[in-house]
């Protein structure tokens, strides 16, 4: 366990592929429920979250090859991660987000400061380059 007190394949598996909180609770939705299929719609009732953005986590996670739609319209989807490795990491993230909560928003809303950090000090460097050939 890290200084965030989560698991490195969990902290690794958030950091690829889940960046916001509404995406966790898609994809942990998805999970418990695995029989089931679950258009937009559905998933933005059992949520409270609005279907475009329902359908816009939906489309995400089936493109990080965690989810699998019918190819319908609408579309309707099932979890089944393309990798065991994922499937290891999804039931890893599902226990710590059952015991952890707070750790794991944390660590999720975390990871955007670093971003804006790492773009700003790209403009600090370049500035200070830039300041050296002039």
């Amino acid at each position: 366990m890290s200084d965030a007190g989560l698991p490195s394949r969990v902290q690794r598996f958030i950091t690829s592929h889940i960046d916001s909180l509404e995406k966790l609770e898609v994809l942990l939705l998805l999970r418990a429920r695995a029989e089931r299929e679950w258009t937009a719609s559905a998933v933005s009732l059992e949520l409270r979250i609005t279907e475009s953005s329902a359908a816009a986590r939906l489309a995400d996670l089936t493109a990080r090859r965690l989810l699998v739609d019918d190819g319908a319209t609408p579309p309707a989807y099932r979890y089944s991660p393309a990798s065991s490795e994922d499937v290891q990491a999804v039931t890893e993230l599902a226990a710590v987000y059952a015991a952890k909560r707070v750790s794991v928003i944390s660590f999720i809303f975390s990871r955007p400061l670093d971003k804006v950090r790492g773009f700003a000090d790209a403009f600090v460097l370049k500035k200070d380059k830039d300041g050296g050939h002039g």
